[in-house]
Order: structure tokens, then C-alpha cells, then sequence
């Protein structure tokens, strides 16, 4: 209140004072004089104010302070990432729902001179055109107060429940400590890092299928750059997969992944190496190793060991990626040790080698492949945490753009054979037969928006003995191992994310 407000009601209150006085009847004695004197001084009063009121109202008005906001109304409305996703930065909880569909078709050839499958044909129905939902997967993900986080993914295609990631993290803010618990990839690779939605191919390379490179139960701890995103180095020790239904999880693993980015120029590189330490479990100490061809709308493999007694085995990898604008590279290359049992091995009661083959020696498998991709439409592929991420759509469609268009070539070799043995024979214990498989792929990909994918691919896989090698070409003077046959490959998807 300033000070004209508070003069102007003490002498309204002293005027009304006056007023209740002049008005009341005057007492006996007072004299003419003194009534005409007060009110005299009432009017002067009655004048000051006025004025002060007239000055009063000249003044300009302060705004007023808003209102505080209702408690109910303290927290912000949900940001929009493809789904709403709501954040509470005061107490440090999120919650965003996200999921994403991928529908697919193709065709596979039937190798062989005769088509029929009668007479040196194989007689697969599942070869041919064929389709199916690769992946449904509806999920969340959010934070927790102190640095926790979780993320939880669910696979409803082919009508069952499967799991994807399930795990719960923690890394404080700038902190370069990350811990992960759950369910997830064993740090096995660039593409198996990679989310499938985002891979230039419908599939991953060969030996993501062919190395069994599968999510499983457990822990790793991550050494990370989280300012400028130049390294991870990171440790994790594995049981088996969630989904396994055997009481005896006593199969393990041990993983290492390491990775550099560095910017040199304009480009972005990617140098890595990985490395994998595996134990088969008790009761079925055996590995095996097989592939499909390019795509996963057939069960058909190609390249196929079987079943070899063995221990476990140990697998290294180097990975290399660059990115220079619209343009990227990538190559990886794995090998494959076999900790394999010798024939005469006896298990114990407990034991049990689950009826692989033994073989005189430890085979040893190996596969590679390399990679080129490039934005017609001038978009980049993105990068982040030692994995391929998602690229910016420069024109969407929904704003009278084309959306983002990519073409990528790729070889992909993969060797699933090795003689173990001095002996001549062409199968077990001197040699382990799986076969060579040699793809030269093509894919185009749209993205209309960030959102929405289209990909499209060709796929002519070259194989060189195998389990379908003498059935393909009986009547072939070659060896088993060196018996030769093609196999293409045409393949479509949709996928939709939010």
C-alpha cells in the first residue's frame, strides 16, 4: 500500500468521524462557533481527499503475480517421440509405450535341375513364395529416481509370446558407468547390436543366425563416453535364454565388446572387436551351426553342421562401419572355435553329449561380410553407442517430400566346413561338412517418414557342399564337399514403429 492510500483512509476515517460528530445532535455546550469550526475542518478533509484519490488513480497499475498452477496440473504435458511419452524431470520418472510391426514376404528358389523335387530336386513346401509377421512387439520403457531405468519388450508373431529385451539399467546422469540386468543381446557384433529395425538388410549378417547369436539372461557393465560418444568398452556374463524350458540352465558365457568412434575429416568411423567365451550345458554338450538363406520366410538351411559333441566354444570378431554424408561402409569378420570331445569320450550320469558327432579334431568356422549403402535422397545414416541408430528424414512425405530413399549392396560368406582329421574320409571324425554359402545381396529401402519403412531385396545365395549338396546334384562326379548349386532369393517388408 503506498502512502497516498494510507493517508487518503485515515483521513477518510477522520472525516467520517467528523461527519457521525457534526451530525449527531451538539452537546449542550458547544457554542455556534464551534460547530461552523468543525465543519469547516470536515469539508477541508472531504477536499484532501478527493485529491488524493485523483492522484491516486494517475498512478499505473502492477500486474498481477499468476496464479501458482494447481498440484494436478505441475507436471508437463507428454512429449511426442512416435508415441507420447510422459517425464517428470522434479521426481525423475518416465513412462513411454513403443512398439513396433514387421510384415514380410518372399520367395525362395528350389535348387536343382528338376523343379519337381522328384529327381534331383529338393520337395519343400515352405520353398516358393511364402509369408509371414517377422516381428510384433509392443512394450515400454521409461526412468526411475536415481538413475534407473528399464525397458521391457514383448513378440506376439506366430501367435505366441516371445521376449525381446527385458532389462533394468542404471546410470546416473554424465555418469560413464552403465549397468544392465535382464534379458538382451551378449555384445556379439555390429549388426546384432543394431535394433532389426534399422539394419540394411531384412536380415542380419549369416552368422548372427549361424553363430546362434540369441538374447540371454544377464549382467553386463559398461564403460561409456557419454559426452562426445567416442568409446564403449563393455563386459557381461550370461546364463541361457529366458525362454528356455530346461530346468538345467547350466549353460554360460562370457562376452567382451569394445568400440572407438572417431571423427576423421567428415567422416565418422567405427572400430571394434568383440569376443565370446561359451559353455554348453550339462545335459546336452553339443553345438551346432546353420543358417538360413537371407531370409526367414523358409526354415530351409543350406549350410548345416549338425549336432557336434563338444564343450562350448570361443568366438572373436573384429567391425568396422564409416560414415561420410549419405554415404556408409561396414565389414565384420568372425571365427568360430570349437571346443569339441574326441570320439570315445564317456559323460558321467549327469552328462550327456545330446548325440552330436565327435570328430578327431576342433573344427574351427568362419564368416564375413561387407557392406555399402547410399541416401539417393541425402539423408545420413545415424550412429550412437557403438551401434547404427536412426537417420533423419530430410523431406517427409507428409510435408510433400519423397521421404528418405537408400540403396545397399552387400557380400555375405559364411564357411561352415573344416577337415578335423588327417584321414581321407568326407564325414565324421575327418570332416565336418556344413557347407559354404556365398550371398550377393541388393536392397532398396523408403522410409516415407521417420516412422514407416518399405524394403525390398535380392538375394542369389552361392553354396558349395552342405547337407542338400548330394540330394541337389546326385549324379555329380564331385566329391560331397565340393558338389556347387544356387539358391535366389526375392524379399518385401513393411514396418510400421511407434
Amino acid at each position: 500500500m503506498t502512502r497516498y492510500a494510507t493517508k487518503a483512509l485515515l483521513l477518510v476515517g477522520c472525516a467520517g468521524f467528523a461527519a457521525t460528530g457534526a451530525g449527531a445532535q451538539a452537546p449542550a455546550s458547544a457554542s455556534p462557533e464551534d460547530i461552523a469550526a468543525l465543519r469547516a475542518e470536515v469539508e477541508a478533509l472531504r477536499r484532501e481527499v478527493a485529491e488524493l484519490k485523483s492522484a491516486r488513480a494517475a498512478e499505473p497499475v502492477a500486474a498481477a503475480a499468476p496464479a501458482a498452477p494447481p498440484a494436478a496440473q505441475a507436471s508437463s504435458p507428454p512429449a511426442w517421440k512416435g508415441a507420447p511419452e510422459w517425464r517428470d524431470a522434479k521426481s525423475g520418472f518416465s513412462f513411454k509405450p513403443k512398439g513396433f510391426a514387421q510384415f514380410d514376404a518372399g520367395f525362395v528358389s528350389t535348387p536343382g535341375p528338376a523343379r519337381s523335387g522328384t529327381v534331383g530336386g529338393l520337395g519343400y513346401n515352405n520353398l516358393g513364395w511364402n509369408s509371414r509377421a517377422r516381428r510384433i512387439v509392443f512394450g515400454v520403457e521409461g526412468g526411475l529416481p536415481g538413475g534407473f531405468g528399464y525397458n521391457v519388450e514383448f513378440n506376439f508373431a506366430q501367435g505366441a509370446v516371445d521376449y525381446e529385451d527385458i532389462v533394468l539399467t542404471y546410470q546416473r546422469p554424465k555418469s560413464p558407468l552403465r549397468v544392465t540386468i535382464g534379458n538382451f543381446f551378449p555384445l556379439s557384433s555390429l549388426e546384432t547390436m543394431t535394433s532389426s529395425r534399422l539394419t540394411s538388410f531384412l536380415e542380419r549378417a549369416s552368422f548372427t543366425d549361424a553363430f546362434n547369436y540369441n538374447r540371454r539372461l544377464g549382467a553386463a557393465v559398461a564403460l561409456l563416453d557419454p559426452e562426445n560418444d567416442r568409446y564403449t568398452l563393455t563386459a557381461g556374463l550370461f546364463g541361457q535364454e529366458i525362454n528356455n524350458a530346461s530346468f538345467n540352465r547350466t549353460g554360460w558365457q562370457a562376452s567382451l565388446r569394445g568400440t572407438f568412434a572417431p571423427t576423421v575429416g567428415n567422416a565418422r568411423l567405427h572400430l571394434g572387436a568383440n569376443f565370446q567365451h561359451r559353455v554348453a550345458q550339462r545335459d546336452a554338450q553339443n553345438v551346432q551351426y546353420r543358417s538360413r538363406p537371407f531370409v526367414q520366410t523358409t526354415d530351409q538351411r543350406f549350410v548345416d553342421t549338425g549336432l557336434i559333441a563338444a564343450d562350448g566354444d570361443d568366438i572373436a570378431g573384429l567391425e568396422f562401419g564409416a560414415i561420410l554424408k549419405s554415404l556408409h561402409l561396414a565389414a565384420e569378420a568372425q571365427q568360430v572355435w570349437v571346443r569339441g570331445y574326441r570320439p570315445g569320450r564317456t559323460f558321467g550320469p549327469n552328462d550327456g553329449a545330446g548325440g552330436g558327432l565327435f570328430y578327431a579334431g576342433n573344427p574351427n568356422f568362419r564368416s564375413a561380410y561387407a557392406e555399402i549403402g547410399y541416401y539417393l535422397t541425402g539423408e545420413t545414416r545415424g550412429y550412437k553407442g557403438g551401434r547404427w541408430d536412426r537417420g533423419k528424414v530430410l523431406h517427409p512425405f507428409d510435408q510433400g517430400g519423397w521421404g528418405a530413399l537408400q540403396v545397399n549392396g552387400r557380400l555375405d560368406w559364411l564357411d561352415l566346413g573344416d577337415r578335423t582329421g588327417s584321414g581321407a574320409g568326407a564325414a565324421a571324425p575327418n570332416l565336418v561338412d556344413g557347407g559354404r554359402q556365398l550371398g550377393y545381396e541388393l536392397s532398396l529401402i523408403w522410409n516415407p517418414i521417420d516412422y514407416i519403412r518399405f524394403q525390398a531385396q535380392y538375394g542369389h545365395g552361392s553354396y558349395r557342399g552342405g547337407p542338400r549338396a548330394t540330394t541337389v546334384a546326385p549324379g555329380s562326379a564331385a566329391p560331397a564337399n565340393a558338389r556347387t548349386f544356387g539358391v535366389d532369393t526375392v524379399a518385401l517388408r513393411a514396418q510400421v514403429e511407434f
